[in-house]
């Protein structure tokens, strides 16, 4: 199991990897552990001999009650199986397999982009898909490839004089936006503190990108550079935007931004398949990747996956909706504890 120690080695062999995402840098392993006093066992496979990593495996404990379980990273986490070679990833695997044999959780589940080595006791679901843009390096190039629809709404939006922003300074206004639209859905909120940890932590990777109007935050995304990619993982606008096309204009402001700094490809986060959230991307003609959902789980356990098949999911999504924000606000990051 790796420790700090090991951070540097770490992220030097992830950098090295092809498909590698920043999801599965070793900063992550210290958001969760400093954030939300998650045990994060990052597993390493290493050469018998020069003791040099050969493979890599992030895993989070999650201590949901009753049911609790190991993932590959923390609120949406995904990335290819890194290693050297099948031997590498299979150890990699059994190791994560042991600890739930061992009774560490009832199950554990990797989101994984490719498949994993055959004759493990891994079951596969598709729930998850990623979006990707191809960018290029050209504004004028980006903007004439979009669909003319996409067009119209950022031009729409721009009549209203929205302003985009940009840096760390801007993170109180984007998490407003942000509450609001997980209250909206019934979602507990992440703590203010976790985003604090991940810009402290991965900082030089992590920038937020917002829109004002008038001076109030009314859109933003956190995004995050990585090995010519820029990653989307949390973007919202306040609903009475929707109608002026804040979310458009957010998106072209993030692909200008990725231009910026030289990436060529904007992920555009994970999304549940057959969701409003992926419809709007689909609109941007993305290529999709899917995520795969390879689970282990102890004798008797069944995970289920996909929210949308959670009768009990469904009724504390209805329930927590409902809950009054200054509350939410003060429960929200607490229970996402649960919920990694």
């Amino acid at each position: 199991m790796a420790s700090t120690d090991d951070a540097a080695e770490w992220d030097a062999y992830v950098t090295r990897q092809p498909g590698a995402t920043i999801h599965q840098l070793f900063g992550w392993k210290i958001v969760a552990e400093q954030s939300y006093g998650l045990r994060a066992p990052f597993l390493a496979a290493r050469d018998a001999e020069t003791r040099a990593i050969r493979g890599v495996l992030p895993l989070v404990y999650v201590p949901r009650p009753f049911t609790q379980y190991l993932t590959s990273g923390l609120f949406g986490a995904y990335g290819p199986l890194l290693a050297d070679d099948e031997d590498d990833a299979r150890a990699l695997l059994v190791a994560a397999m042991g600890r739930v044999d061992a009774g560490e959780g009832r199950h554990v589940h990797l989101r994984l982009l490719g498949d994993v080595p055959p004759g493990l006791r891994f079951d596969r679901q598709d729930v998850w898909v990623t979006a990707k843009l191809d960018l290029g390096l050209d504004e004028d190039a980006l903007w004439q490839s979009l669909p003319r629809k996409q067009r119209w709404a950022v031009r729409h939006a721009r009549r209203f004089g929205l302003e985009a922003s940009s840096g760390p300074q801007e993170l109180d206004g984007f998490y407003d936006v942000l509450f609001d639209n997980m209250h909206r859905k019934g979602a507990p909120i992440y703590g203010r503190g976790f985003f604090r940890w991940v810009l402290r932590t991965l900082g030089s990777r992590f920038d937020i990108v917002t829109l004002r109007d008038g001076g109030r935050v009314v859109s933003g995304a956190l995004v995050a550079a990585f090995n010519g990619t820029l990653y989307m993982p949390f973007s919202s606008s306040y609903p009475e935007y929707f109608r002026r096309h804040a979310n458009h204009l957010l998106f072209w402001e993030v692909m200008r931004h990725a231009q910026a700094l030289g990436c060529r490809t904007l992920d555009l986060g994970s999304s549940l398949r057959g969701s409003t959230v992926l419809d709007f991307k689909l609109g941007w003609r993305p290529r999709l990747e899917p995520i795969g959902s390879y689970t282990y789980a102890a004798r008797g356990t069944r995970p289920t996956l996909d929210p949308r098949d959670s009768g009990i999911a469904a009724a504390i999504v209805a329930a927590w909706a409902r809950v009054p924000p200054r509350l939410a606000r003060v429960l929200g990051p607490p229970l996402c504890r649960w919920i990694a």
